[in-house]
């Protein structure tokens, strides 16, 4: 970019889009409760929301802490995995239909029986799910520069980054990083075709084109991405910290589904931010994951490491948040993979291998090249959990994933902020791995993992979103 600021100022830019100097934070429908309000961007930049405040033992590095091998690794048919036709090409179609009545059968049977977690308020709880509509275009029901005849928004990709930083994050986004897309590497995280239509779940979604056109664009069976949206916003939405530990069943499911819920949301709040600002915003065309590889495009923007069960674990959170993401062409810096020990300490504590029901969860202490199935994608050295076996115990539970045993016990997910201990455990294992058993022995001897009476959360006093 040869220039980077308009001739107008960022004040006129706001009043030329409504947005008038005394009511950003409520136009930007940021929420008055808070406590927080800004006058414009500048004030909006500079708060410390913008910022990417890590542990001073997380430390960048040039590569992942997991092996990579771009040369293997291509673009991904989304709907072979797992969540979609990998189940049941895995099982078969007989033996998935069976799985599917056995679902059908088991949620109505555990109403029946009252069981802990089952029970028909725990199933109203599944059933409140209320899903904001998403698009891979967006709402487009914020005005354009073009269309207010203003300049758009020009800013140095560190001005950025702030600014959509700050943006999230008041939008409850817990972090924020960015990925720069590179036809040899980081394209390859994008998908090869995108999520299919949930029913019949085992269909092909829409094939997604990178494209020469200046404009994204969406046919029945494509979604083209300009060339020229090469940066890619990544984004975690926290999951109750207390809910996720009342698992498997549909308690223990809740903060998924709130956490997707939220991102639509926000998704949409995004999209339309940077249509007034005079950007795209292409986003995941689904209620749940989309677009590309969230694992991978939150290590290579920067927000955790990849972890024994194939989740991202962040410096913050551990496996308590779910990650999103959104293709931009206004520039941004992109991040670097970080490590903070995560590797090495799987490589040891085994407790998410020890404690998954069905076992799905490898023992082995390295990791590995090979994959299980066209369910997986090729070219990373990392542990795989046996996904077939996986899912099929969460289906039969009554719905599609009730399971969560993993995130609840992993000791890098805990993290109450009164208790100086997990701090004290992240940056030892971050610098010193000789303690990481030692730590796996003091998670079990504290108690910390799963909670045996679900039914206790309807009589708690729960922070909001069960955040503790």
């Amino acid at each position: 970019m040869g220039k980077y600021h308009s001739t107008i100022s960022r004040r006129d830019f706001l009043k030329a889009l409504g947005l008038g100097t005394a009511g950003f934070t409520g136009a930007m429908g940021i929420p008055a409760a808070l406590g927080t309000d800004f006058h414009d961007l500048d004030e909006l930049m500079a708060s410390p929301m913008s910022e990417l405040k890590r542990p001073g033992y997380v430390r960048e590095a040039e590569k992942p802490s997991v092996e990579l091998d771009w040369k293997t690794i291509q673009r991904f048919d989304e709907h072979l995995v797992m969540w979609y036709a990998g189940l049941r090409n895995s099982w078969g179609p007989d033996n998935y239909d069976k799985l599917m009545q056995k679902s059908v059968e088991n949620r109505i049977r555990f109403i029946q029986e009252k069981k802990p977690g089952y029970t028909l308020r725990d199933q109203a709880l599944h059933d409140s799910a209320n899903w904001a509509p998403v698009s891979f275009i967006g709402p487009q029901t914020s005005q354009t520069p073009e269309e207010l005849g203003v300049p758009r928004w020009e800013g140095k990709p560190e001005e950025n980054a702030r600014m959509i930083r700050a943006f999230l994050k008041l939008h409850g986004a817990a972090q924020v990083g960015f990925v720069e897309l590179e036809s040899q590497t980081t394209e390859k995280l994008i998908y090869s075709y995108d999520t299919p239509h949930f029913f019949p779940a085992f269909t092909q979604g829409k094939r997604l084109v990178f494209s020469k056109m200046n404009r994204p664009l969406e046919t029945d069976f494509e979604r083209f991405i300009p060339y020229r949206a090469r940066w890619v916003i990544v984004y975690t939405i926290r999951m109750s910290d207390i809910l996720m530990r009342y698992t498997p069943g549909h308690i223990g499911l809740a903060p998924t589904n709130i956490a997707y819920q939220l991102k639509n949301v926000i998704q949409g709040q995004l999209q339309n931010f940077l249509r007034s600002l005079g950007y795209m915003g292409l986003g995941e065309a689904s209620n749940y994951n989309a677009l590309g590889t969230a694992v991978g495009l939150g290590v290579m923007a920067g927000l955790g490491e990849t972890s024994r069960v194939m989740h991202l674990v962040t410096p913050e959170y551990g496996l308590r948040q779910r990650v999103f993401k959104v293709i931009t062409d206004l520039p941004l810096p992109p991040g670097k993979p970080v490590h903070f020990g995560v590797m090495d300490f799987c490589r040891v504590c085994k407790k998410c291998a020890d404690a998954c029901p069905v076992q799905a969860i490898p023992h082995d202490t390295e990791p590995s090249w090979e994959v299980r199935g066209s369910f997986q994608s090729p070219g990373v050295k990392i542990w795989r959990r046996n996904e077939p076996l996986c899912n099929a115990y969460m289906i039969s539970g009554g719905m599609v994933e009730h399971c969560s045993v993993c995130f609840g016990v992993c000791p890098l997910s805990k993290g109450n902020r009164k208790a100086i201990y997990h701090d004290l455990m992240r940056a030892t294992i971050s610098n010193t791995p000789v303690f990481n058993r030692f730590f796996r022995k003091v998670d079990d001897f504290l108690g910390y993992g799963i909670k045996a009476d679900p039914e206790k959360i309807w009589d708690m006093d729960l922070p909001t979103f069960g955040w503790d």
